[in-house]
């Protein structure tokens, strides 16, 4: 291949392809995280996911003014002058008017200064080849989109499809500068073979048309290689990529001084709400030495973040040590360390901690946190904050709750996780996508990842509850014998039997339903002994039914059904022999005069849940044309 000299390379429209640029920033749409948030959030992932073995990670991040002489440098290096630059055709790029490359095309010396944010890592890799999955990880920063290759680690946090999104959108010009250095590329890469350095411009406008060609917006800034596929912009490598980096404000690094920068062109993000944002989610890390942070406005060194110094994080830092040392200080502090039936799997461990009322903290202005009442989700492996989940009901005690994952679950969170990796869900694309050819695997995942967000907000609403009991509300007339049963089967106290249906039911069968909890020093499951027979309502001596039983787990605080909570059965029984039992659904054969029995049992959960039991009686069929009919008997 022939080298030319760096220039900036618009990509033309497909006509196969019409897709513009632009729409790729949908994919962090429903985010709510601030750009603070997601900067800190990628960057220091990125920089997290590439650490050494056994080294601390170390990110600086500097917010810095380009003014005069570096103003004339910075412009000139990045092609102001190139006749297929961004600068000589802003009207068609979308950009808000006073953005960085209209003040670097401004003549007014009022206007001759922009921001800029570098982020840069130290005792990391950088951006190298990864043999191991064959992966350019630069290209993959740079040029990929959304190919999600790092579910096949599932230790890593980020996914570098999306990464070059937050970048952008931090910017006011959509644009950003990549320089890593790196161990030299082996000879089994596809491009740039032994070189240890390179530095590339990436940035997103409008899709737009310049002299009848039509352009997507997707734009490189990079050296021009052409080859027996046609012409592509390619990184500038080692000694001119060095000494482009530090010309443009980078700290220069020596060819063994692996890492990556990334600057943020016409950065708009603000240095305290940086400082904040890796507060919030990244405290695990500072909070056990391995991960350290400097911030820097232009040459003066600011505050770096210290989350041992908030008042609001400090609790959660208490959860999150009593995790590690599994002792807790008093008898409030709750320590749950889930699993799942078997026991050689773990799920992870719940550290809870009531926080004082208002009305006994001497310091009201203490208690002013949006924070308070949640549960941090942290993974294992990264150590960010995932979210803080508010688990619901209807307490009014304060608390904070820390969850963090054991490593045998550590693959199912990660693809529970959308593109801005600030939630967990078993209906995330992603699971389908990694199982495709192994329903059975994507199922037991989806029920993992559900299993274990359960088991966080029931944990959280029983703690809450038991901080400050609620006083059950009065029964209205008539559910008083309801009411009466599923304190009974809630508390584990005795079995209950209801009969179903009552004197003026016109439904063709009569169903008993026998209930009672079996329990262990730590769980707890729900079973029912079931009886049905049809009665003399029944047009034909015999029937095909359907039996949908489904145990749940109880909203501790008004003891109402938890949609999101019914348990699976985990055995049952058709007159004494095991049955299959899929969706809870169990096919059965009635006959006048003769009580068919069905027995189960519940999968475990957690001893101090509140639980419940729905039956369902569906009449499939009649030897005689007849009739169908469902009950519903809450136990």
């Amino acid at each position: 291949m022939s080298e030319s000299k760096a220039k900036w390379f618009f990509l033309k429209e497909d006509p196969n392809d019409r897709m513009r640029s632009t729409v790729r920033r949908d994919a962090l749409g429903g985010s709510e995280l601030s750009h603070e948030a997601r900067v800190v959030r990628e960057a220091i992932q990125n920089s997290v996911d590439a650490t050494l073995e056994n080294q601390k990670t170390h990110v600086l991040v500097w917010n810095k003014t380009v003014s005069g002489k570096a103003f004339d440098t910075f412009r000139e290096l990045i092609g102001y002058k190139d006749s297929t630059s961004p600068f000589r055709r802003l009207q068609h790029l979308g950009l808000q008017s006073g953005n960085a490359l209209e003040r670097m095309s401004d003549r007014r010396k009022a206007d001759r200064e922009f921001n800029v944010t570098i982020i840069e890592d130290r005792n990391t890799c950088g951006l190298e080849y990864d043999q191991r999955e064959n992966i350019d990880r630069f290209d993959e920063l740079c040029l990929s989109f959304g190919q999600d290759y790092t579910a096949v680690d599932a230790k890593r946090g980020g996914s570098y499809g999306f990464g070059k999104n937050v970048y952008e959108e931090a910017s006011d010009c959509n644009m950003f500068i990549v320089y890593s250095v790196f161990r030299p590329i082996p000879s089994t890469a596809p491009s740039e073979v032994g070189s240890h350095a390179r530095l590339f411009a990436c940035a997103t406008f409008k899709g737009h048309e310049v002299g009848n060609t039509k352009y997507r917006g997707r734009t490189l800034f990079g050296a021009f290689m052409r080859g027996a596929s046609g012409t592509e912009c390619r990184p500038i490598v080692d000694e001119e990529a060095h000494e482009m980096a530090g010309k443009l404000g980078f700290v220069r690094r020596d060819p063994g001084d692996t890492g990556t920068s990334i600057m943020i062109v016409g950065s708009h993000v603000d240095t305290a709400r940086l400082r904040e944002a890796i507060e919030d989610y990244w405290w695990p890390r500072l909070y056990s030495n391995l991960l350290s942070v400097e911030l820097w406005d232009d040459n003066v060194e600011a505050a770096h973040p210290e989350p041992k110094t908030r008042k609001d994080l400090r609790p959660y830092m208490r959860c999150y040590s009593l995790i590690e040392e599994g002792i807790p200080k008093d008898d409030e502090e709750r320590l749950t360390r889930f699993r799942i039936n078997d026991p050689l799997l773990q799920q992870g461990a719940l550290a809870l901690k009531p926080l004082p009322q208002p009305e006994d903290s001497l310091d009201e202005s203490e208690q002013d946190s949006y924070l308070e009442d949640t549960v941090a989700l942290i993974r294992s492996g990264p150590r960010m904050v995932v979210r803080y989940l508010d688990p619901g009901g209807r307490s009014t005690a304060n608390f904070v709750g820390v969850f963090l994952s054991h490593p045998d679950v550590e693959t199912e969170l990660h693809l529970s996780e959308p593109p801005a990796h600030d939630s967990w869900s078993h209906k995330e694309p992603r699971i389908d996508n990694a199982f495709l050819e192994e329903p059975e695997k994507r199922e037991q995942a989806k029920r993992l990842i559900k299993s274990v967000l359960d088991k966080i907000k029931n944990n959280a609403r029983s703690f809450r509850r038991d901080l400050v009991p609620i006083t059950p509300p009065t029964p209205m007339a008539g559910s008083l014998t309801l009411q009466n049963i599923l304190g009974r089967l809630m508390s584990g106290a005795t079995p209950g039997t209801q009969h179903v249906p009552g004197g003026d039911n016109l439904d063709p069968f009569t169903i008993n339903i026998h209930t009672g909890r079996r329990n262990t020093a730590s769980s707890s499951q729900v079973t029912a002994r079931i009886d049905v027979t049809l009665n003399q309502r029944a047009p034909s001596e015999t029937a095909q039914a359907t039996l949908t039983i489904e145990p749940y787990l109880a909203m501790d605080d008004d003891i109402k059904k938890d949609s999101q909570s019914v348990l699976q059965l985990h055995e049952a029984q058709l007159d004494g022999e095991s049955v299959e039992h899929g969706d809870n659904c169990i096919p059965v054969s009635l006959k006048k005069g003769t009580i068919t029995n069905v027995d189960i049992a519940s999968e475990d959960f957690p001893r101090e849940f509140y639980a419940g039991l729905d039956v369902a009686v569906k009449i499939e069929s009649f030897e005689a044309e007849g009739t169908s009919a469902d009950t519903g008997g809450q136990t």
